[in-house]
């Protein structure tokens, strides 16, 4: 197993300059939601869980700098199953990597992240309703925690979505 620590301090840098709904506290949040949602699964291959946690959102990087995650520890087959483009979550590390980092898109939690956003990219409330509709219904769950978990938070980014739209409409009327 990869030294976590050594990982995470190779790691925290490259997060430097996202928005701080995808910086180096975005993947402490993922890691944490992964040890809840792997609740159940056997025979996890740790490393890719690692990988894939460590690294989902800089996987531009990783395809520019395959040696250095070799160097890590990581295999080549892993860093392949990181960084193979638009694909569905197949194996139940991507599925539960998959999940938590879905989980910070509905609920309340991805309302904030939303209207963080919003203003860190200067969008207006418009196209923030825009967006939120649109990736609506692009929010799938693979794990059976993330399943209930998500079905409820999407639940929530809908009922928000319905009022704000209605305030919107009551405010440009």
């Amino acid at each position: 197993m990869l030294s976590e620590k050594r990982l995470a301090k190779f790691v925290k840098p490259l997060y430097a300059k996202k928005d701080e709904m995808h910086n180096f506290s975005h993947i402490l949040r993922i890691k944490r939601k992964v040890a809840f949602l792997r609740k159940g699964y056997k025979n996890l291959d740790g490393d890719l869980l690692l990988l894939l946690i460590y690294f989902h959102g800089i996987k531009k990087w990783v395809r520019k700098n395959k040696k250095k995650v070799l160097e890590m520890g990581f295999s080549k087959k892993q860093i392949e199953r990181l960084i193979k483009k638009n694909h569905s979550p197949k194996n139940s590390e991507e599925k539960i990597v998959f999940d938590a980092n879905m989980l910070e898109n509905v609920g309340r939690f991805g309302i904030k992240k939303m209207l963080i956003l919003e203003k860190a990219y200067g969008q207006t409330r418009k196209d923030t309703i825009a967006l939120a509709k649109k990736f609506l219904s692009e929010y799938k769950f693979y794990t059976p925690i993330g399943k209930r978990l998500g079905k409820k938070g999407i639940k929530i980014r809908k009922k928000w979505l319905k009022k704000e739209i209605k305030r919107y409409n009551k405010k440009e009327g």
